[in-house]
């Protein structure tokens, strides 16, 4: 099951998560990690921030929400299709032309490496890996050519034509992780990277016909990492085990017809 993969997935984007102790001083290290990345073939770089909220319901009324702002670091290859997101406690990896797990890995090991050489003293806490399907519906296709029923939530209900839904189906991994599959059924137009990941400013290579109806389909799987200090090595080993499960419930959830499209 581990090595299953597709010759013609339905990929438009592969997430990748890893998360490690709070680094409050990690913008003294950036300098060093951008220099590298640019040097590799990463030479997009933009310095952001965003803002986390804070509700203490101690507080007098009227003074219970404030806010912090928090700098993160934007990377990305010249075609923008590897994009590299940094903060005080995460590295996220995002990809949008991707095929298999064993051609992205060189990638993951050099930007986590670039990472661990520039970057000392990370503690591991938990890894996520994400993938993102796009399945359009061509005139006269049902959802269910493509996704199992179970996954679709809700049927359309008499003369109502649903326009959007999504539904969500959790998993608890053997591993104490949790997986889940969430299939969005948006009507027609192009699609967009779940809000999320939209700030990443990356390119979704694919053709998307504008005015075909299509559905997304997602798998999140995530677990608390094994507590060692960051390494690529590490994060690879823990990433594979996490594609291990998402690959299993991806060949649950759709179609016997689907798979043979697009093996």
């Amino acid at each position: 099951m581990s090595e299953f993969s597709l010759n013609n997935p339905p990929l438009i984007c592969v997430a990748a998560r890893v998360q490690f102790a709070r680094l409050a001083k990690i913008a003294d290290y950036i300098p060093d990690l951008q220099e590298a990345l640019r040097l590799s073939g990463y030479p997009h770089f933009q310095e952001q921030k965003t803002k986390a909220w804070h509700i203490d319901n101690r507080a007098e009324a009227g003074m219970n929400v404030t806010y912090e702002e928090i700098p993160r670091w934007d990377f990305s290859n010249v075609e923008r299709t590897v994009t590299i997101r940094v903060d005080r406690e995460s590295v996220n990896l995002l990809f949008t032309a991707y095929d298999h797990f064993r051609n992205a890995e060189p990638y993951y090991r050099e930007i986590l490496g670039m990472v661990e050489k520039s970057i000392t003293g990370l503690l591991l806490q938990m890894v996520q890996l994400r993938y993102i399907g796009y399945i359009p519906l061509e005139e006269g296709a049902s959802p269910t050519d493509w996704v199992l029923p179970s996954v679709l939530g809700m049927p359309n209900l008499g003369d109502l034509e649903r326009q959007s839904s999504i539904s969500e189906t959790s998993f608890q991994t053997p591993d104490g992780g949790q997986l889940v599959t969430r299939c969005m059924s948006l009507g027609t137009g192009s699609p967009t990277l779940p809000p999320d990941l939209l700030p990443l400013n990356a390119s979704l290579k694919y053709p998307f016909p504008g005015t075909c109806p299509f559905l997304l389909l997602e798998n999140l799987h995530q677990r608390p990492a094994e507590q060692t200090p960051f390494s690529a090595e590490s994060c690879l080993s823990q990433f594979s085990a996490l594609r291990h499960h998402n690959a299993k419930v991806f060949q649950a959830t759709v179609t016997p017809k689907a798979l043979e499209i697009w093996k």
